[in-house]
């Protein structure tokens, strides 16, 4: 510690602790540009509450001065048998199983980001050196300051570092107006979309609904899982919520989200029964389109998933949105109605320890076989 760096680290290893952390987490984390619905105190907690299990939690606090909160490194270490049967110990953001958690980073004010971020990397390489094989960023945006920062770290003493994975976000920037938004579609897309509209007023009564109460919180998501799991059952396949650790998790969230005012669950019913939901997050001037669902065998041919994803759009125009992100996925439906891109990295470094090296000449010799099979 320099008198230039006046940096301090506790590391929080207890649920009990992490616990205690919710309003000094969420207040730094909103005065950063990091500031997203998959950061906050609430979505890390409740998934280390349903994902942890026998992984160790590892959360970096950074503070100034001594009391001063100014950086959240949100880790968690996990033990896995990687290729070739090595056993390895694999630190990385919490958040990232099954969930499919974006936007991940390390929680800093953009001016301490170059201390906090040495003083992290010290502390990975001295106190917690005997503890970590492999660190693994993921989803990092690749907009994000750390990426550099991070790299610069790694450099100097010539370590390794090496990108592994990418993500894809299609977003919608949203206009000031409906009709700003229409008119950026093709002439074609918006022949569809009334051709489509009108014949599902042609079959019945139509309602869109959000649901408005924590009270009806609970019975909503039920409706919600069914429409999603009837798509997917569909298609042969058993659906996200199949998980029932997932599940739990998002009954859980569900219920927190709503009351925090940044769940958002909408329905499309014809005749009185729901035919489509979209399960979604507000936060931030951003809508973060998380699941869809509907039922395939009710008026197929008028995609009531697509008319009800329009019409969330169209609200959150009216409601000030200053976006629609339609999160990770080059689906076409997506793409379709998408207007901007929004990339992460996922970045593995290793540790000076014998078991990084093996997994490292491990994986490259996978690499070349894969190469030799081609």
């Amino acid at each position: 510690m320099t008198a230039q760096e006046p940096f301090s680290t506790r590391v929080v290893t207890t649920l009990e602790e992490f616990q205690t952390l919710s309003t000094s987490w969420n207040d730094l984390l909103r005065e950063t540009a990091s500031d997203n619905i998959f950061l906050t105190w609430e979505w890390l907690y409740t998934w280390s509450k349903h994902y942890l299990a026998t992984h160790r939690l590892w959360i970096i606090l950074v503070f100034k001065d001594r009391d001063c909160l100014v950086g959240i490194a949100p880790f968690y270490i996990r033990t896995r048998h990687a290729y070739g049967g090595v056993v390895l110990r694999e630190m990385r953001f919490l958040g990232t199983e099954e969930v499919s958690s974006v936007y991940l980073d390390v929680i800093v004010r953009e001016k301490h980001r170059a201390g906090v971020l040495r003083h992290i990397f010290r502390h990975l390489h001295d106190e917690a050196v005997a503890h970590w094989d492999v660190l693994l960023l993921c989803d990092l945006p690749a907009e994000s300051s750390s990426i550099d920062r991070w790299t610069a770290l790694i450099q100097e003493p010539g370590k390794v570092m090496e990108i592994v994975g990418t993500t894809a976000c299609p977003i919608i920037r949203l206009p000031r107006c409906r009709e700003d938004f229409l008119s950026g579609l093709t002439r074609n897309a918006r022949y569809n979309l009334q051709r489509k509209r009108r014949r599902l007023a042609e079959a019945g009564a139509v309602a869109y609904d959000r649901v408005p109460s924590i009270h009806e919180v609970a019975a909503a998501m039920d409706v919600f899982i069914r429409l999603h799991q009837r798509r997917w059952e569909q298609k042969g396949t058993r659906g996200v919520f199949r998980s029932h650790r997932f599940l739990r998790f998002h009954r859980e969230i569900a219920m927190l989200f709503s009351e925090r005012k940044w769940l958002e669950l909408d329905f499309l019913s014809l005749n009185g029964d729901p035919i489509a939901g979209i399960y979604g997050y507000a936060y931030n001037g951003r809508y973060s389109f998380y699941l869809p669902g509907f039922d395939p065998t009710v008026v197929p041919d008028v995609s009531p998933g697509i008319l009800l994803l329009v019409h969330r759009i169209e609200d959150a125009i009216r409601d000030g949105y200053e976006e629609v992100d339609l999160l990770r996925g080059h689906h076409d439906y997506k793409m379709a109605w998408a207007n901007g891109l929004r990339r992460c990295l996922t970045i593995r470094y290793y540790n000076s320890h014998m078991r990084a090296a093996v997994f490292k000449l491990l994986e490259s010799g996978k690499d070349a076989v894969k190469i030799l099979l081609r």
